[in-house]
C-alpha cells in the first residue's frame, strides 16, 4: 500500500492505540500533516478509558502543537486508519466504520486487506511511516524539522533510546536531522514517581537461569523496561539479563548482554522466534513475544543448551570427513570504494546484516552477493580471484546496499556504481550441514560470532581450514556445488 492510495479519501480519522505512546502519536500527527498537504481532512483520536498522562508525551504534544482527542465514539468518515495498531486488535478500541486501513509494525493479528501495511521487522511504526513517506514525491516534507523530530522521537522511544533498532531503515531514520534541544528535554522527563516504583519493583525479585537473569516488571513504557534492564545488567554474576512485562496482548522484552558468548540481538530473536520479533545490537536488544510467561522461561532454558560452540583454531573439527564443494561461476557485483569516497573518508557500509565501519581506501572494493549481502575485499585479493567486466550490475534487493559518509551523513547506494564480476579458477571448501544451532567464533572478529541453524553449513576454505564460518543453507545451494 502507498500513502498516495489513501488520498482519495477526503475525510480521514487517524486512530492511535489505547494508552497512546510517543510512537503512535508521532506517526498519527505526521500522517495528519501528509493528508492535509494533499487536501484531506484528518483528525487524530484514541479510545479506551485512560487519558494521556505521561509527562514526556504531554510535553511532546504541546511542543509540536498536536491535537489528539480521547473519544467514546467517532463521527462519520470516509476512512479510519489505525496507526501503530490493528483494527479490532486487543489494544485498540474497535469503532464501527465503513472502511479502514492499517499502518503498523507489530505481528499481524487481523486478516489483511488491500489497505494494510504491516511490517514487524521494523523497530517502530515511525520507521514504517518514514519509509512510506520516502516513497512519495514530497519535496522538502521530510526535511521539515518538526516532521523529522516527531518521527525520530517515535523511533527513539519505541527502541529504548535506539538501543534496539533492528533494521537498516531504523538506522536511516535514526540519522535524520532533528530538534536536539527538544529531544534532550524529553529524554529527561521520561519517568514518573509511579514508574520509579515499577523500576524498583522489577528489580526486587528475579530468577537466574544459568548465567542469565530474568526480571519481571509491571506493564510500562519500553523506556522503563530498558532503564531497568540497564540497572540489572550491573549485577556482577550475570552475563545477560532479560526484563519483561505483559503489554498489548503479549510480552515486551528488554535484553542486555556483557558477554561475547551471548549477543543480545540473537538472544532476543531466539526468544521471540515463531511468536513475535526481536533484534537490536550486540549489547542491547528488545522484542515482542506473543506467548506466555511459562513459554518465555522454557525458551530461555532452551537457549542455554541450544548451541554448539566452535572457536576457530582451537576447537577440534573433523574436516577430513567433510565433503568438498566448489564455488559456482555466478556473476556478482562489485564497486570500487574510490568511486564513492575520497581516500581516508570515514564510512559505514549499511546492509540487512548490520553496519560495518571502515576507512575509505583506494584498494578496497565492495562485493555484492546474490541476496544483497555486502562485504569488503582488498583489491589485490579481488584481482586474484575475480574477473571484472564493464557491464553494470543490476539487481533489486529488499534493502539496497548503502554506503554512508559518517562525517556528512550522506548516503549512496553501492549498486549505482557496481559492475559485474565472475570468480576465477576454483574455490574449494570443505563443508557439512549442521544438525544443531551453532556459534562459530572466528579469529578475525573478537566481538561477534557467526550463528547457524540446523540445515545451514559449517564451511572452511580448503587452503585455510582454521578459518571456518557459517553459510546460510539457502545461499549455500545457490553458490556451491558438490565435487
Amino acid at each position: 500500500m502507498n500513502l498516495s492510495d489513501l488520498t482519495k479519501y477526503k475525510n480521514i480519522i487517524l486512530q492511535t492505540h489505547n494508552i497512546p505512546d510517543a510512537d503512535t502519536v508521532s506517526c498519527a500527527w505526521v500522517l495528519q500533516k501528509y493528508f492535509e498537504r494533499n487536501n484531506c481532512k484528518a483528525k487524530i483520536i484514541y479510545g479506551g478509558k485512560i487519558k494521556i498522562s505521561k509527562p514526556s508525551l504531554l510535553m511532546f504534544i504541546e511542543a509540536l502543537g498536536i491535537e489528539v482527542e480521547m473519544v467514546f465514539e467517532i463521527p462519520a468518515a470516509d476512512l479510519l486508519i489505525t496507526v501503530d495498531c490493528q483494527y479490532g486488535a486487543g489494544n485498540v478500541e474497535k469503532f464501527p466504520c465503513e472502511k479502514f486501513a492499517v499502518i503498523d509494525h507489530h505481528i499481524c493479528e487481523i486478516q489483511e486487506n488491500e489497505l494494510c501495511e504491516i511490517n514487524p521487522a521494523l523497530g517502530s511504526c515511525a520507521t514504517l511511516v518514514f519509509s512510506m513517506l520516502s516513497m512519495e514525491k514530497l519535496g522538502d516534507f521530510l526535511k521539515d524539522e518538526k516532521i523529522s523530530t516527531a518521527l525520530y522521537y517515535g523511533l527513539y522511544t519505541d527502541t529504548n533510546g535506539l538501543a534496539e533498532i533492528r533494521h537498516p531503515l531504523d538506522r536511516d531514520l535514526s540519522e535524520v536531522y532533528f530538534d536536539k534541544a527538544l529531544i534532550k528535554k524529553l529524554k529527561n522527563a521520561n519517568i514518573t514517581m509511579p514508574e520509579l516504583s515499577i523500576v524498583s519493583g522489577s528489580l526486587k525479585e528475579f530468577e537466574t537461569i544459568g548465567n542469565i537473569g530474568l526480571f519481571k516488571a509491571a506493564p510500562c513504557d519500553p523506556n522503563i523496561l530498558g532503564f531497568s534492564s540497564d540497572i540489572a545488567m550491573q549485577v556482577d554474576s550475570l552475563e545477560a539479563c532479560v526484563l519483561f512485562s505483559n503489554v498489548n496482548g503479549g510480552i515486551k522484552l528488554s535484553v542486555r548482554s556483557c558477554s561475547r558468548e551471548i549477543m543480545a540481538n540473537e538472544l532476543a530473536a531466539f526468544l521471540c522466534e515463531g511468536f513475535g520479533s526481536g533484534g537490536g545490537n550486540l549489547e542491547k536488544a528488545g522484542g515482542f513475544l506473543k506467548n506466555s510467561e511459562d513459554y518465555l522461561v522454557s525458551r530461555l532454558k532452551e537457549y542455554l543448551v541450544a548451541f554448539d560452540k566452535i572457536y576457530a583454531g582451537k576447537t577440534p573439527i573433523d574436516f577430513a570427513s567433510m565433503k568438498r564443494y566448489k564455488k559456482l561461476q555466478i556473476p556478482v557485483g562489485f564497486a570500487k570504494c574510490e568511486d564513492l569516497f575520497q581516500d581516508g573518508t570515514k564510512i559505514t557500509v549499511r546492509t540487512m546484516e548490520g553496519d560495518l565501519d571502515l576507512i575509505a581506501k583506494e584498494n578496497i572494493y565492495f562485493m555484492i552477493g546474490i541476496e544483497g549481502e555486502v562485504y569488503p575485499i582488498l583489491r589485490e585479493k579481488f584481482e586474484k580471484n575475480y574477473i571484472a567486466l564493464s557491464d553494470e550490475y543490476e539487481q533489486t534487493f529488499e534493502y539496497p546496499p548503502t554506503v554512508i559518509n559518517r562525517l556528512t551523513g550522506r548516503k549512496q547506494g553501492i549498486s549505482r556504481f557496481a559492475k559485474i564480476c565472475f570468480p576465477t579458477g576454483e574455490k574449494i571448501i570443505k563443508a557439512k550441514q549442521i544438525e544443531k544451532r551453532t556459534k562459530v567464533f572466528t579469529y578475525w572478529d573478537t566481538e561477534r560470532y557467526f550463528s547457524g541453524k540446523p540445515g545451514d553449513f559449517l564451511a572452511a576454505n580448503e587452503a585455510d581450514l582454521g578459518d571456518c564460518y557459517i553459510v546460510n543453507e539457502r545461499i549455500f545451494y545457490k553458490t556451491y556445488e558438490l565435487i
